[in-house]
């Protein structure tokens, strides 16, 4: 039960001593994933991918499943703030 516990309190902190909402995803180490997309951006991505998820939900068929997917795939990126994309051409829109 101790361990459940330590995790729970295991996240990053400003230097005011309080969480670090931008950086809101831990990998197994410990480190936090980098958020690579700005805050306008992520905004943008998460209502997108809301409403391609909802078309593709009303849709249906192959065509929906896939607009399903993709607009998953942007909420996911809005939420979080991590774009792999990003990361892989060494692009960080969050400075």
């Amino acid at each position: 039960m101790a361990t459940t516990a330590s995790r729970l309190t295991d996240y990053p902190m400003t230097h005011q001593g309080v969480r670090n909402l931008d950086q809101p995803r831990q990998t197994e180490g410990g480190n936090p994933v980098p958020v690579n997309v700005g805050p306008n951006e992520r905004a943008i991505s998460a209502i997108g991918g809301g409403a391609l998820a909802a078309l593709g939900l009303a849709r249906g068929g192959w065509l929906g499943l896939g607009l399903l997917f993709a607009g998953g795939s942007l909420l996911l990126r809005g939420v979080t703030g991590f774009c792999a994309v990003n990361q892989a051409v060494g692009r960080n829109t969050a400075r």
